[in-house]
């Protein structure tokens, strides 16, 4: 039920009920079961980025100051462009996934917003050349 969903939000609890093999009745109560308990957090419509006039796609990792990460977590969620932070353990702290418009607004997210964050003690940039999103397919 969830991978139809992840499909097709907007899908039916007629259509969920055929595809799955219960009845509707079953199909509402599996649906609000996930909901109450949270695995269904909400509905969204997904877009496609450069149709929206963000053309440049980068991969940003931090290494920040360890005192400092729950300040600089919030900060980093801020960012002009921040589509996707993540905590991470390893060789950096954080993953960040960054859309804007063109290069120029990612230098200035890269070398004046993130750079001048305190906290932050060095980056690298990837800029994604192509990328699958299973979810938006």
């Amino acid at each position: 039920m969830i991978e139809l969903l992840q499909d097709d939000g907007r899908r039916s609890v007629n259509d969920l009920a055929e595809r799955v093999g219960v009845s509707r009745a079953n199909a509402y109560q599996r649906l609000a079961r996930l909901r109450t308990d949270g695995v269904i957090t909400g509905f969204t419509a997904r877009t496609d980025p450069r149709r929206l006039g963000l053309d440049v796609a980068a991969l940003i990792i931090v290494n920040a100051d360890q005192r400092s990460w729950r300040d600089l977590l919030e900060k980093l969620k801020e960012l002009p462009g921040a589509q996707y932070v993540a905590l991470t353990a390893g060789g950096f702290d954080f993953v960040l996934l960054v859309r804007v418009p063109d290069v120029e607004t990612l230098r200035d997210v890269v070398l004046e917003r993130l750079a001048g964050l305190p906290g932050v003690r060095s980056t690298q940039t990837m800029f994604i050349l192509d990328e699958y999103d299973r979810l938006s397919r």
